[in-house]
C-alpha cells in the first residue's frame, strides 16, 4: 500500500513562502520519499497576489476549503501549523482522513489561557500528533501539561522552542536543526501509528 498523502496548511499570517513551511515541507518531502502537498486558503492567496496583509476569514469557512483539496483522496494526513492544524482538526470525521499533524497548535489566544480551545482536541476519530514549543505563547509546557488532553493525542515537546520554533541560544541548536528534528519525529510517529 502506498504512503497516505501528507496534506500541509500554513497558519494565520504567514503562506508556503515563510521560511519556516518551506524548509518544514523539504525535511517532512525528505524524511517520507514523499511530497508535502501544500494547502492554501483563499485568502492567503489573494494576500500573495496583492501584497496587502489581510485576516483570515471566518473560521467555519476555512473548514471546506480545507476539505476540498482531499476530497478526492482513499487515504490522507492532513497537517497544519497554527491555524492550520486547528482547521486539520475538524477534519477527523471524513472517511480519508487517517491522521492529523499541527505544528504549534494554537491552545489560546496568545495571553488568554481562560480562551482555550481544547473543544477542537475532543472528539478527534483519529491519532493526532501535535509538536508543540515549550515556551509557545499559545500553548506552552506549563499550561498545557495541567490539561486534560485525550488519550488519542499525542505531544511532543521541542525544548525551548516558542510558536515558530525558534529556539533560545542557549541550547546551541539552529533552525534547520530543529526543523529535521521535526520531521524526523513526524516520520517515526507516521510509522507507528498508521
Amino acid at each position: 500500500m502506498n504512503s497516505p498523502s501528507f496534506y500541509l496548511a500554513h497558519g494565520a499570517g504567514a503562506g508556503h513562502h515563510s521560511d519556516f513551511l518551506i524548509q518544514l515541507s523539504t525535511a517532512i518531502s525528505e524524511q517520507r520519499k514523499q511530497s508535502v502537498l501544500p494547502v492554501t486558503f483563499l485568502y492567503m492567496k489573494e494576500q500573495e497576489h496583492s501584497a496587502k496583509k489581510r485576516p483570515p476569514p471566518r473560521f467555519s469557512t476555512l473548514v471546506p476549503e480545507y476539505s476540498d483539496y482531499i476530497e478526492h483522496e482513499e487515504a490522507c494526513i492532513v497537517a497544519g501549523k497554527s491555524m492550520g492544524g486547528r482547521v486539520a482538526t475538524q477534519l477527523s470525521h471524513l472517511p480519508m482522513v487517517k491522521a492529523i499533524v499541527c505544528f504549534g497548535f494554537p491552545f489560546y489566544p496568545a495571553g488568554k489561557p481562560e480562551k482555550n480551545r481544547l473543544s477542537f482536541l475532543s472528539d478527534l476519530q483519529v491519532p493526532c500528533l501535535i509538536i508543540q514549543g515549550t515556551r509557545d505563547q499559545l500553548g506552552g509546557y506549563d499550561w498545557v501539561s495541567q490539561q486534560e488532553i485525550p488519550e488519542n493525542i499525542e505531544i511532543v515537546w521541542i525544548e525551548g522552542a516558542d510558536h515558530d520554533f525558534k529556539t533560545l541560544k542557549k541550547y546551541n541548536r539552529s533552525a534547520s536543526d530543529t526543523i529535521t528534528h521535526i520531521a524526523e519525529i513526524v516520520h517515526h510517529w507516521i510509522m507507528k501509528n498508521i
